[in-house]
């Protein structure tokens, strides 16, 4: 087990070399990172313009390992892959994977063809890794990924009344107290024999809440000056995906 490593995967482009400072002053440090790359790069070509493409990916990626000695602890490493197909690249991340089993996965997807970096994002949401780019202005933007399918969300109408009376909000924001309040006075009992009388009861509402803590749907933090009373805000992921639900609830 490697829990306290931070792998980050690349797919091979002419600009990882400085994307990649980026990425670890703005998204994660690293303590290891890989270079998926295909077997081509390698092999010289006629046509000029394809092979100084190739020759700025190889100096990418030999600049690459000569600025990240100094602070990425276990190297730079490449894994070379017989072509950018899905399976080639799965395989590549599952072999990484199984040599860094516990670490903390991030996947830079700026470089690279787009079918390896469509294989990279696939295979990130089996392995739980946080997919990323670096932009053309040297922006790093973190790819959100739902962690929840629509319908689980919607399965129990409760979840989404959380999210609606967080969303209601001029802050998006609210203490547990208030929101518990709020949602008692809309309870909806999901199981028949409760549709007659039932109330909100305060371990439901933890299950309720536990579960868009998980989904990364709402946030937790406690209240300013107290270190009991908790707080709870809708986040982005949370916003769109009641949105979503919303514009999916009108057909």
């Amino acid at each position: 087990m490697t829990e306290n490593e931070i792998v980050h995967i690349m797919s091979a482009g002419a600009n990882i070399h400085n994307t990649f400072p980026v990425a670890i002053n703005k998204i994660s440090s690293a303590t290891k990172v890989y270079v998926i790359v295909e077997d081509n790069v390698y092999e010289d070509v006629i046509d000029e313009k394809r092979q100084k493409m190739l020759v700025d990916i190889r100096d990418s990626i030999k600049t690459l390992k000569e600025i990240a000695k100094p602070f990425v602890e276990n190297g730079v490493h490449e894994i070379k892959i017989s072509d950018d197909s899905l399976e080639s690249t799965r395989d590549a991340v599952i072999k990484i994977y199984s040599e860094n089993q516990g670490a903390r996965f991030f996947f830079n997807l700026s470089g690279g063809t787009k079918m390896l970096s469509i294989g990279l994002f696939m295979m990130g949401l089996w392995i739980d890794a946080v997919p990323y780019v670096v932009d053309l202005t040297s922006q790093p933007r973190k790819l959100s990924v739902p962690k929840i399918h629509i319908n689980d969300l919607t399965e129990n109408p409760n979840r989404v009344l959380i999210l609606t009376k967080l969303n209601e909000t001029k802050s998006k924001r609210m203490t547990r107290k208030d929101l518990f309040d709020k949602a008692a006075k809309e309870y909806i009992p999901i199981r028949e024999r409760e549709r007659k009388k039932m109330e909100l009861k305060q371990g439901t509402f933890n299950s309720l809440i536990t579960s868009l803590l998980e989904w990364e749907l709402i946030s937790e933090e406690f209240k300013e000056g107290s270190k009991k009373e908790k707080v709870y805000r809708i986040t982005p992921d949370g916003e769109f995906t009641l949105n979503f639900i919303e514009i999916k609830n009108r057909k």
